[in-house]
């Protein structure tokens, strides 16, 4: 029994374990400014829009403190105390496109960044992220939050810390809306070999692309298949 017990507990932590870090995989993170007119000339008519999961604020830590083994000290002791005061209100991640939460003895790994410049100067790049819930409206109101939440956090030593002027998002698995994309373009093909008439033949290819997206709010993100719809064969337009 005691075995059997101890082979479930170490399933279910490997088990766990695979969840989490094919979340962290399928996690996207979109940074920049908001979609212009011009970029929607090269996406396609459908698309649906959903907002992201998070939102998040970039921030780097910047160090110039003589010794090197104190400046990483510094850093990772202000990395900590940030962590400690996010609470259950924010979390603290880094990483370009996939990210690795910060919490615990797990700090210390967390890559630090060297200025060209000036060998003295070591730098940390992490997001602040507070969830958005599935409510876009919270946006601005969580924005201040983040911004408000670095600029009292406590800097140990020579620590200084410097909040990004634009938010990002980030959003975990965009294939699960696959599916509805899919029936809305079905929809949208509906309607339109409805409109030209029965003899067309509409055909759609692209269907099996990975879902792309692009940022159309502060907190939403715009998602399409980049299909091309062919139409060959019209007859008369039904009436």
């Amino acid at each position: 029994m005691r075995y059997a017990f101890a082979v479930g507990l170490l399933f279910g932590t490997f088990a766990a374990s695979a969840v989490a870090q094919e979340e962290k995989l399928e996690t996207i993170v979109v940074t920049g400014s908001r979609l212009s007119y011009r970029d929607l000339l090269d996406t396609p008519a459908v698309s649906i829009r959903r907002p992201g999961d998070y939102l998040l604020l970039g921030v780097t830590l910047v160090n110039d403190t003589r010794n090197e083994t104190a400046r990483h000290d510094e850093i990772y002791a202000t990395i900590r105390k940030m962590a400690a005061t996010a609470g259950k209100r924010f979390d603290l991640v880094y990483g370009d496109t996939f990210l690795t939460v910060i919490g615990g003895a797990g700090d210390d790994k967390m890559p630090l960044g060297k200025d060209d410049k000036r060998p003295d100067v070591n730098r940390a790049q992490l997001f602040v992220r507070a969830s958005i819930g599935g409510d876009p409206s919270r946006a601005e109101a969580l924005t201040r939050d983040l911004r408000e939440f670095v600029a009292k956090a406590e800097r140990v030593g020579r620590t200084e810390i410097d909040a990004d002027t634009e938010t990002a998002l980030s959003l975990t698995r965009p294939e699960r809306f696959r599916y509805d994309l899919v029936k809305a373009i079905a929809d949208d093909t509906a309607k339109v070999r409805a409109e030209l008439g029965a003899g067309c033949e509409v055909s759609i290819e692209g269907l099996s692309t990975r879902i792309e997206w692009q940022r159309v709010s502060a907190s939403e993100l715009m998602l399409y298949i980049p299909y091309t719809m062919k139409i060959e064969g019209c007859g008369p337009a039904k009436t």
